[in-house]
């Protein structure tokens, strides 16, 4: 079980790593955290309209979430 956790975890962290210099719509759920499309994470340095989907440059990856610059 440890050995699939640990496939799995890689997995997410490649994905996450291939959205680095793309640009996503993001759904912002706070002023600074929002979801993509695909329901990854991304955080923000500024705040953004809650609510609002606004376009995000996907600049880095910390932890499990997408960083927008």
């Amino acid at each position: 079980a440890a050995r699939l956790r640990a496939a799995g975890e890689a997995a997410v962290a490649r994905h996450l790593q291939g959205q680095v210099g793309r640009a996503h719509r993001v759904l912002m759920e706070t002023p600074r955290m929002g979801r993509t499309e695909q329901f990854a994470e991304v955080v923000f340095a500024a705040d953004q309209p809650e609510g609002q989907i606004v376009e995000a440059a996907i600049t880095g990856v910390s932890g499990s979430q997408l960083v927008a610059g």
